[in-house]
C-alpha cells in the first residue's frame, strides 16, 4: 500500500519467509487509491559457466475482482501489529462497491477509497499490503483499511484495480488517470 511506503526518502527492505532480506525501490504511488508499486532488487549469483543466476520467488495468481459476491470465503494473509509474521484469517465478503475515508493513526494520511471490498476476516494494523484470497488461492484483492473501534470490519482494494495499476507501470512508470480540467466556482 501507498500509506507503508509513503516516505519518498526511505530506504526499503522486503524480508522472506527463508530469512532473506532484499532491497526494495518504489516505481509508483498511486495518486487516488491506496497503492504502490515495489521492484525487490535481486543480488545477482555467477554460476560456474559464467551465467547469472537469478532466484525465482513463488507467486500466487491474480484472481478476478469482477465477479465477487457478497457471502464469499475469503482468507487474509499478513504481518498483524507488524509483529506476528504469515497471520492467516478467514471471513466473507461482506460487502461491494464501498467508499471509505482512510487515515493512518498520526492523521497525516487521509484518503477516500472508492469500490473497495468489505471484509469480516481480521485485518489489523501490519497487514496492509498483504493479499485477500479466494478459495482457489487466487489474490482478489490488497488489505489495506480497518475501521478503528469496531471489531473485524476490514476493507480491500480490487485485484482489478491492482492489476490496471501495474499494466501502467510497466508501460509508462507511473499510474495515471485522465481528468477532465472543469472547476466550478460558488457564486
Amino acid at each position: 500500500n501507498k500509506h507503508v511506503v509513503l516516505e519518498e526518502e526511505a530506504d526499503y527492505t522486503i524480508f522472506t519467509n527463508s530469512g532473506k532480506s532484499f532491497s526494495a525501490k518504489v516505481l509508483a504511488r498511486d495518486p487516488i487509491q491506496d497503492l504502490a508499486v515495489l521492484k525487490i532488487n535481486q543480488e545477482q549469483e555467477v554460476n560456474e559457466e559464467g551465467n547469472y543466476l537469478v532466484e525465482k520467488f513463488p507467486v500466487v495468481n491474480l484472481g478476478d475482482s469482477e465477479n465477487l459476491q457478497i457471502g464469499q470465503t475469503v482468507i487474509a494473509i499478513g504481518n498483524a501489529l507488524g509483529e506476528f509474521r504469515n497471520t492467516v484469517s478467514s471471513g466473507v465478503i461482506s460487502g461491494l462497491g464501498r467508499r471509505i475515508t482512510a487515515s493512518d493513526s498520526s492523521g497525516d494520511f487521509v484518503e477516500t477509497l472508492d469500490n473497495v471490498i468489505q471484509t469480516d476476516a481480521a485485518i489489523n494494523k501490519g497487514n496492509s499490503g498483504g493479499p485477500l484470497l479466494n478459495l482457489k488461492g487466487e489474490v482478489i484483492g490488497i488489505n489495506t483499511a480497518v475501521v478503528s473501534g469496531a471489531q473485524s470490519i476490514g476493507f480491500a482494494i480490487s485485484i482489478n484495480k491492482v492489476k490496471r495499476a501495474i499494466e501502467q507501470v510497466k508501460k509508462t512508470g507511473e499510474i495515471i488517470y485522465p481528468f477532465i480540467g472543469v472547476r466550478y466556482t460558488l457564486i
